[in-house]
């Protein structure tokens, strides 16, 4: 799983006078940018019916009502 870290600021670019090489976007800035959107979308659960492998770890696991009989982790609650 990754999370998306933006490489390029292409909004610093809006700042740049005419003319200077650095005001343009490259299509390896955009490419890599989109790569990288790609990886954390598609390495990242669905909101809805996630689906699991391997092990998962949640950092905390809070709820508000009534808990049953059912299995959580290979144990009872």
């Amino acid at each position: 799983m990754s999370n998306y870290t933006k490489l390029t600021d292409f909004a610093s670019k809006d700042g740049l006078s005419t003319g200077d090489p650095n005001k343009i976007i490259r299509g390896t800035e955009f490419g890599t940018e989109f790569d990288n959107i790609e990886t954390a979308v598609a390495t990242k659960a669905n909101t809805a019916s996630p689906t699991f492998t391997g092990t998962v770890t949640i950092p905390a696991l809070t709820f508000s009502g009534t808990l049953s009989t059912g299995t959580i982790n290979g144990g009872t609650y």
